[in-house]
């Protein structure tokens, strides 16, 4: 596969980057050359070369969408490369320039009427906290049940997606992995080719109810639908090379994570209880009670922000980690364990900006779909270059 200069240019300062930051680039497909061929550079020449390629790609020729995108790409870039180089960037500059967002942190009372909302969901006796413990524990089932579970989901998203959607290329496949120690709960890793592993963290209980969720956001319409697409579509076909690389902390991520926190409603609406109910529990003995699960995940879906609060309070405002945790564990209802990996997560280098995709990706993209054909907008973010600020405007 040919491809031109600015896209060469792109992957080789990405792999620059990922000389300094172990992780930086997700997903690799493209020419091996110029991933073997990358010579180190330090942070300040990276910084002055990726300012240079932002104005090659202004005055090109491309299509004004790919200038943009490229643009918005550039610009998460340069925002790490700048902190590599030393320079001080606040918290929530950092998360504004690299994801192209506006960062926000969302007021407590919020969470607070969505607490009010499971106080008279939950059943049974005691603290909110404990009733929403004894739920979810309900639904826990060994890694051998949730083997047998995710390939039953898997074989049903995939059916979903390309009857409903759109056609996944030719021998797409998704391969599922049981893993632990990991700051995450699941994660995609595209190999290219139409292929993925989803890997699953076995740190935390594994959930009869959220595996249909968890399927559907790393899979099939999620992840895994929408970069094998893109590598067939712009790559494969259009030889758009920016396309053979993914990487973190850029605005593609906010796009990405809204797509997947969005895919089992795409496929599933209104039934993905019932269907769970009566597909995927017995599987397990459990029996669902589909209404409502539904209020209380609706409630639930509210506190997905909370992880914002949290990364603003440790990164900006200096909290001890400490109070983090106790902040994480009031609004969110969370155990301490769930609450120190959350932790974890906000902490880690790599991914402290990273929590802000999921919760401001999903409404993005969700007011942006809702504005026009659902199905037909839903195949635009899957095929398409967009970044957050063109679906913003």
């Amino acid at each position: 596969m040919q491809i031109d200069a600015i896209s060469a240019a792109y992957i080789g300062l990405a792999f620059s980057i990922e000389q300094h930051i172990e992780g930086f680039v997700d997903a690799y497909f493209g020419p091996p050359e110029l991933k073997s061929h990358v010579k180190h550079r330090e942070p300040a020449a990276i910084v002055a070369d990726l300012a240079d390629l932002r104005a090659e790609v202004r005055g090109g020729g491309y299509p004004q969408q790919r200038k943009d995108y490229l643009e918005a790409q550039l610009r998460g870039m340069e925002t790490t490369a700048r902190r590599l180089a030393g320079e001080t960037i606040g918290y929530r500059d950092e998360v504004r320039a690299c994801f192209d967002i506006e960062p926000a942190h969302t007021p407590e009372a919020a969470f607070e009427a969505a607490n009010a909302e499971l106080e008279t969901l939950l059943p049974g006796k005691g603290s909110l906290a404990e009733r929403l413990e004894l739920w979810r524990r309900s639904f826990v089932v060994s890694p051998e049940v949730a083997e047998l579970m995710i390939a039953v989901i898997a074989a049903e998203a995939r059916a979903r997606t390309s009857t409903e959607l759109i056609a996944m290329p030719e021998g797409d496949s998704v391969e599922f992995a049981l893993v632990s120690d990991k700051p995450w709960s699941g994660y995609n890793w595209y190999l290219g080719g139409g292929r993925s592993l989803v890997e699953i963290n076995t740190d935390l209980p594994i959930r009869a109810s959220g595996l249909l969720d968890l399927v559907c956001h790393e899979a099939y319409p999620g992840h895994h639908a929408e970069h094998a697409l893109k590598e067939q579509r712009l790559y494969r076909e259009r030889g758009w090379g920016e396309q053979a690389i993914q990487l973190i902390n850029v605005p593609e991520c906010v796009i990405s994570e809204g797509i997947a926190t969005l895919a089992a409603d795409m496929i599933f609406g209104d039934e993905a209880y019932a269907w769970a109910a009566q597909q995927i529990y017995p599987l397990g003995g459990i029996v669902g009670d589909p209404e409502r699960e539904a209020r209380i995940a609706k409630a639930q879906w509210s506190l997905r922000a909370l992880s914002g609060n949290a990364a603003l309070l440790l990164h900006e405002q200096g909290a001890d980690p400490e109070d983090v945790v106790q902040y994480i564990m009031r609004y969110g209802l969370r155990s301490e364990r769930e609450a120190r990996q959350s932790l974890r997560f906000i902490s880690t280098p790599l991914w402290r900006t990273y929590t802000f995709t999921y919760f401001v990706g999903r409404d993005l993209l969700g007011r942006w779909i809702a504005q026009g054909d659902r199905v037909g907008r839903f195949r635009q973010l899957l095929t398409e270059q967009v970044c957050p600020s063109m679906l913003a405007a």
